[in-house]
């Protein structure tokens, strides 16, 4: 049976990627507010009654959401192949694991955790062992080109699980904490944190949270495959728990709090289903326009070439004055605004030909998301990334369904290759995109003597500020398109 892939879900995958890159490389301190996450402004750190977003505070969502269209695709198609759902349901729990190893590695392994392990500043010898761990995965995770034996496919990953777990070990061995250090370091009474050390409970939050979505997304979708309203059914009952966990002595806050590995899986995780269901929805929508044909892209009518033009312009739009008006708390215009450029999205999507009906499909979810998200706007107090809000999973949906729409008219009715393909090849490879700058680019620059070194430089405006992190994401992009390129992916 033929295999089915959409460019516009790899260049989502691969610009989300960029983005968190990006946002992650930036020398952060000299930041105006809205390039940073709106409840973390630049040199004041972590303040919960800021409400708003920031398009840093897309990143993850969106990522989340690619996540979700993914499953259609992967899941979907080897369902239609006969796959069996309990195999199915076991290779998500594998998944998982395999993304809960891969955070705690990753982590474990960081320059900065290895320095403070051996209780120096990171040196030559710290950056080459995060080298060392680098090349570690490409033992545990890597789908290298070509067929292979079991002696490859099975040994090649268990001799890098032996690897890693004894290199964490060694690490970890060389960990002293003083006495008081709890007592000293209240903000490490955080259920991640008090296990300082201990090495399952240092792991990259961000990867752990894809980890337990890519399970319990998966298992949902998998039992409610071609019946979409019972998987949106599953949402309200989540919400319940979600509002009625501070409830002291209920059932709800019982089953919030209880985990029986509580390093890999907290009942708060399940929050981003939120997100990953209505991913799981548009991916719906796009495998079966690519399965039907796709864009003929050889009707060339002004009404069609105008309402294309018009969706994707009205898209970015949306996402752009939702970002800007949210952020500066202008609650009543943004609603108003939003409403009339969701209604034109609409209508012009409307109009094309029956084989762009995937986009009406895509920008009328989109405005159904958008809009409930900001009828919550004032509940809990405001749009917020952290604690994140039922309007945040709402609003980042709608405007993710947009952002999927524009690309799907670049990538797949345009075909501009030539802007997407930088990102639809990372986007198939986005683990070694996120650990580059790391893992890779750290490392090497500071060998060189370019790296911490300057710092300084790089922090003198934030206009250079940015400038550091579009260079390093660029390299890491590159880095991951290019393993694409030679066909050596890292699969979980």
């Amino acid at each position: 049976m033929k295999s089915f892939r959409a460019d516009s879900l790899d260049a989502m995958r691969g610009l989300t990627i960029a983005m968190m890159v990006l946002c992650g490389t930036i020398v952060n301190w000299v930041l105006p507010r809205w390039m940073a996450h709106c409840q973390v402004p630049p040199g004041v750190g972590f303040d919960p009654s800021i409400y708003g977003i920031t398009w840093v505070d897309l990143v993850f969502p969106f990522f989340l959401f690619a996540m979700g269209a993914a499953m259609p695709f992967s899941v979907g198609s080897r369902m239609s192949r006969g796959t069996r759902r309990l195999t199915l349901s076991a290779e998500s729990i594998w998944r998982g694991i395999k993304l809960a190893f891969f955070a705690i590695f990753i982590q474990n392994c960081y320059p900065w955790v290895v320095g403070t392990a051996f209780g120096r500043p990171a040196d030559p010898g710290i950056w080459c062992i995060t080298l060392g761990a680098f090349l570690v995965l490409f033992l545990l995770f890597s789908r290298f080109p070509g067929n292979h034996g079991p002696v490859v496919r099975i040994g090649v990953p268990v001799l890098g699980v032996i690897i890693a777990c004894a290199l964490m070990g060694w690490i970890e061995s060389h960990v002293t904490l003083p006495e008081d250090f709890l007592a000293t370091n209240p903000g490490k009474l955080a259920i991640f944190d008090k296990h300082v050390d201990n090495i399952l409970y240092k792991s990259n939050i961000i990867i752990l949270l894809l980890g337990n979505m890519a399970t319990f997304g998966t298992l949902l979708y998998i039992y409610t495959i071609g019946k979409p309203i019972a998987r949106i059914a599953v949402l309200p009952f989540l919400m319940a728990i979600l509002l009625c966990k501070d409830s002291d002595g209920s059932w709800q806050q019982a089953v919030y709090n209880w985990s029986p590995f509580p390093w890999l899986y907290r009942f708060e995780f399940l929050k981003y289903l939120f997100v990953i269901v209505p991913g799981t929805i548009a991916g719906e929508y796009l495998r079966t326009w690519i399965i039907n044909g796709g864009s003929k892209n050889s009707d060339t009518e002004t009404r069609r070439a105008v309402s294309t033009a018009m969706v994707a312009i009205l898209s970015l739009a949306i996402i752009v004055i939702n970002v800007t008006l949210l952020f500066g708390r202008h609650m009543t215009e943004n609603l108003y605004i939003s409403a009339i450029l969701a209604s034109l999205t609409a209508y012009f999507a409307h109009r094309m030909p029956s084989d762009r009906k995937v986009l009406s499909h895509l920008v009328k979810a989109g405005a159904f998301a958008l809009m409930l998200g900001l009828f919550f706007e004032a509940f809990q107090g405001g749009i917020r990334k952290d604690d994140p809000t039922f309007s945040y999973y709402f609003v980042t949906s709608g405007l993710a369904f947009y952002c999927l729409a524009m690309l799907v008219i670049v990538c797949d009715v345009y075909r501009w290759h030539w802007l997407s393909s930088p990102f639809s090849m990372a986007g198939k490879n986005p683990m070694i995109a996120y650990v580059a700058p790391s893992m890779v680019l750290f490392p090497v620059m500071n060998l060189l003597g370019i790296g911490d070194s300057t710092t300084e430089f790089w922090a003198s405006t934030w206009y250079l500020a940015v400038g550091r992190g579009v260079m390093f994401t660029a390299l890491a992009i590159a880095m991951a398109a290019g393993f694409s390129k030679i066909k050596l992916f890292w699969r979980t």
